[in-house]
């Protein structure tokens, strides 16, 4: 491939500008549009590109992945904790404050749909011949990458709207399924937990062999995708295949000189915030100082010297102080609030400790979490494989501490869970770990804030967001989630 040029975000925002869908609640926004129409958008390769482009843009925002997506994973957990009750979406995740009136958890519904409505227009357009000065090659690569797109879309929301599919084999109730370019009067249904995880297998699956292997900073690539993938499988229980994508993935990685793991002496330098694009990253939320989220970006929520609104639990520290000779020990921050010692997570800092960040960019596929998902997945296999996940798991074991490792007798699904917490702690992880495996989250300690929710596990009907009421305008008939009202 020869045409990955990162073009101007800005350019991908003009041409999606067009859309028709209600990034803030509704899902099908009927006032009409006064800007480009759909049809004219895509006439030639670079507007098409931009547009892609501009799929990353409207993900980067703070009700998606400038934000938003991961404090949802790690707030509701028993990692990271809110300080005071400010009344933000953080705070929000924290208490589980979610009314159908009011989610709590910023744009995780009308985002997602808004970008996946894009996505289709640009597979549209290709599928239906608009462009016409590009080769096939060229616009395959940009089909998969929407596809891709919009599989991780549809993957957020199904986690976020529906119970775990192993909860009950994805029997209840998920998201809307948006398959092809839809008009303004279609209100897609609800469809099953299982139905939607079969969507997103699918869409992987046709997008892959159409994806680049280049290294499009800023943008998802086959990797990238096949990444995706190993994590639903993993999320749906099914280990043979999470292992088997996962682990072939790996091993090929590894091949090359492009991707790798840290090294110790890599590791801490890797989260500053002029190190972007490293050696594991396989997607990651390009920002700059043009995308300013300011005082709502992750940065600046989570650092002592912006709002302090998000700090490690007293937990989290039992575990890291275990060993403050892993690395990773490093990335916490001690700081005094309200009189009180207090931790903070130095994964997306500032320009020092007292200075914190309006933006920075956030990963969203790694390569240490490939492998630990191959590490959990091997679990529940044998022979080689077994084997090969324990090797998975030592390598980012030792990586933290060069003289740790984890025998046979310790491989356990605790273990794996443990160094999954030390490893992706921020990163939007641990809320879904532990509800994926059907275990039970615990916020113990002193410094949780009073009258929040000791205890949440797949039963707890707050685990999943509820509908919005919008969507019950358009479409009465929708189901909404057990424990919340339409209205």
């Amino acid at each position: 491939m020869t045409r990955h040029k990162y073009i101007s975000k800005l350019a991908g925002v003009l041409v999606l500008s067009l859309g028709l869908v209600s990034c803030t609640g509704s899902f099908l926004d009927t006032t009409p549009s006064n800007k480009v129409p759909t049809e004219n958008a895509f006439d030639s390769f670079s507007s098409t590109e931009n547009a892609v482009n501009g799929l990353y843009d409207l993900m980067s925002s703070y009700g998606y992945y400038g934000g938003t997506m991961f404090f949802y994973g790690d707030m509701k957990g028993d990692d990271i904790q809110s300080s005071y009750n400010s009344g933000r979406d953080c705070n929000n995740c924290y208490l589980f404050n979610h009314r159908a009136n009011n989610l709590g958890a910023g744009y995780l519904w009308g985002r997602p749909y808004y970008i996946i409505r894009q996505g289709w227009n640009i597979v549209s357009a290709i599928d239906n011949n608009k462009i016409q000065d590009a080769t096939t090659e060229d616009l395959a690569y940009l089909k998969g990458e929407a596809l891709a797109v919009i599989a991780l879309c549809h993957f957020d929301l199904t986690r976020c709207f529906g119970y775990p599919y192993t909860k009950d084999n994805g029997s209840s109730w998920g998201a809307p399924i948006v398959e092809r370019a839809i008009g303004l009067d279609e209100n897609p249904e609800r469809k099953t937990v299982a139905e939607d995880y079969n969507f997103i297998i699918k869409t992987l699956n046709d997008a892959i062999p159409l994806m680049t292997t280049d290294k499009m900073n800023g943008r998802m690539n086959q990797y990238a995708a096949r990444m995706l993938l190993s994590r639903v499988y993993l999320y749906m229980g099914n280990e043979e295949e999470a292992y088997n994508v996962s682990s072939k993935l790996i091993e090929e990685l590894k091949t090359g000189n492009e991707y790798r793991l840290y090294t110790n002496e890599e590791y801490l330098k890797s989260w500053n915030l002029d190190e972007k694009f490293g050696t594991e990253s396989l997607f990651e939320i390009a920002n700059a100082s043009d995308d300013n989220e300011g005082r709502n970006s992750l940065a600046y929520l989570m650092h002592p010297y912006g709002y302090e609104e998000m700090f490690l639990t007293e937990s989290f520290m039992e575990l890291m102080n275990k060993d403050k000779n892993d690395v990773r020990y490093q990335l916490i921050g001690e700081v005094t609030y309200n009189k009180a010692t207090r931790y903070w997570l130095k994964k997306w800092p500032g320009s020092d400790d007292t200075t914190p960040a309006s933006y920075n960019n956030y990963v969203v596929f790694r390569l240490s979490e490939l492998y630990l998902i191959a590490a959990e997945a091997a679990l529940t296999l044998t022979g080689e494989k077994k084997d090969k996940g324990l090797e998975y798991l030592n390598e980012i074991v030792s990586r933290g501490n060069p003289d740790n490792s984890v025998d046979m007798d310790e491989y356990t699904l605790e273990r794996v869970l443990e160094e999954r917490r030390k490893e992706l702690v921020g990163e939007g992880h641990r809320f879904f770990d532990v509800l994926r495996n059907g275990m039970k989250i615990t916020r113990t300690g002193n410094l949780h804030m009073e009258n929040t929710v000791k205890e949440i596990d797949w039963n707890y009907e707050k685990c999943v967001l509820p509908i919005p009421e919008d969507q019950f305008v358009f479409n009465p008939d929708m189901e909404q989630n057990p424990g919340y009202s339409k209205f």
